[in-house]
C-alpha cells in the first residue's frame, strides 16, 4: 500500500514510522504501521479485529485479475494451493499478504504517482469501452 516500499528505509525516520510517502487513503486510516497478520495469535474480537480489518483492506487493493498470483508464482515448485483443513487465520493472512507482495512487485514496484494514476485511468477507460469488469480468462489450477 505504500509507494515508499520500494525505498523502505524512508518509512522509518529516526526509529519512528513515517507514512508521508503512503497512498493518502492508507495514510489516513493507518497513521502507524498495521499488523496485517495478527502476530499476537489471540483471536478474540477485541484484539484481532484491527488486524483482520487491515488484512481485508490489503486484499481489497489487489485487483481480481491478480488474486491467484501466489499459485501462479509457486506452481513451478508444485504448489497447488492450500487444503481447507490446513487453513488457520494466521496462515490465511500470511498467504494473502504474500499474494499482495507478488502483486506489488509485478504491478507497482518503482512506479511514481503520475504513472499509477495514468495506468488506472487507462484501465477504467478500457473497462468502460468493454462494458465493465469481467472475470479473468485464466483457468485456476
Amino acid at each position: 500500500m505504500c509507494q515508499a516500499l520500494c525505498s523502505h528505509e524512508s518509512l522509518w525516520q529516526n526509529g519512528t514510522w513515517d507514512s508521508s510517502a503512503c497512498f493518502p487513503n492508507f495514510r489516513s486510516v493507518y497513521p502507524s504501521p498495521p499488523d496485517f497478520i495478527g502476530m499476537q495469535r489471540i483471536y478474540s474480537k477485541v484484539i484481532d479485529n484491527p488486524s483482520l480489518r487491515a488484512n481485508q483492506a490489503l486484499c481489497k487493493s489487489v485487483p481480481p485479475s491478480a488474486k491467484q498470483n501466489l499459485k501462479a508464482a509457486f506452481r513451478q515448485y508444485n504448489f497447488t494451493g492450500f487444503k481447507l483443513e490446513q487453513l488457520t487465520p494466521n496462515l490465511t493472512r500470511r498467504a494473502q499478504c504474500a499474494n499482495w507482495l507478488l502483486y506489488y512487485r509485478e504491478e507497482l514496484w518503482g512506479k511514481d504517482w503520475a504513472t499509477l494514476r495514468r495506468e488506472r485511468a487507462e484501465r477504467q477507460r478500457k473497462e468502460q469501452e468493454e462494458g465493465g469488469w469481467r472475470p479473468p480468462n485464466n483457468p485456476v489450477a
